[in-house]
């Protein structure tokens, strides 16, 4: 179980930016406020930056298919409660709450708690909205997916101290008050959601163990499995005899 969990650990115990990159070519876009968008192929002039598309999204609970990085098709099961998203995984045996304000993850399983600095692989591409960022919306049409009409954006982020801006599209549902049931990055990595519940969630979901959740070191190689004990130092080598 251990390893199981450090696995999981090595795979999205690193702040995870999720920063994607650009879908297929699209006309130049400027910065559109949230509270309206262009017709689709066009931009809408304005000069303040939009809200994150996705930031409205506070209370839900859906089934993830997919990650942001290759060779995953794997659902899981995430929950978000405001700031805070827990993500399942091994039927529930292992699970990860990563706070998105703190930028904090503690991952528990029977083993133990880890915490650690950074987000979880599966908060993506929720994480991507940080202070500082300023987002670009282009609508681009619209698509039936998995039977939901939806309004397809492309969404452009430009983050602070990073010299390129990350890209993602977006199939925002009609029926779902425009919640993303695909997410595709430039890569072509995509991301699909499924029996989306939108609303508040059991606040038990996201308790974890405070008092015994271990701090990991900041260096992934040297993430420990939680409730492993900590590596005693070699015995010290007796000096060579001399001859």
């Amino acid at each position: 179980m251990e390893r199981l969990t450090a696995a999981l650990l090595f795979a999205g115990c690193v702040t995870f930016q999720g920063w994607a990159q650009t879908p297929p070519a699209q006309p130049p876009a400027v910065q559109t406020p949230a509270t309206e968008q262009a017709p689709a192929g066009q931009t809408a002039s304005a000069a303040e930056p939009s809200q994150f598309p996705l930031d409205r999204f506070k209370d839900f609970s859906a089934i993830m298919i997919g990650l942001p990085t290759p060779g995953s098709e794997e659902e899981a099961h995430i929950y978000r409660s405001g700031d805070l998203m827990r993500m399942e995984g091994n039927e529930g045996r292992i699970y990860q709450i990563s706070d998105l304000a703190a930028k904090q993850t503690r991952s528990v399983s029977r083993g133990g708690c880890l915490q650690y600095n950074g987000f979880y692989i599966r908060t993506y591409p929720f994480s991507m909205s940080q202070p500082g960022n300023t987002y670009e919306r282009v609508s681009v049409g619209k698509e039936t997916v998995d039977g939901h009409v939806c309004d397809v954006e492309d969404v452009t982020i430009h983050v602070a101290n990073r010299p390129e801006p990350a890209k993602i599209r977006l199939w925002e549902a009609e029926d779902l008050d425009g919640f993303p049931v695909k997410v595709e990055t430039k890569m072509h990595q995509v991301i699909k959601y499924k029996n989306i519940v939108l609303g508040p969630q059991d606040p038990t979901l996201f308790i974890f163990p405070k008092k015994t959740c271990q701090v990991a070191e900041k260096t992934i190689g040297k993430v420990p499995s939680p409730g492993s004990p900590p590596k005693k130092a070699p015995p010290a080598k007796s000096p060579a005899p001399q001859n």
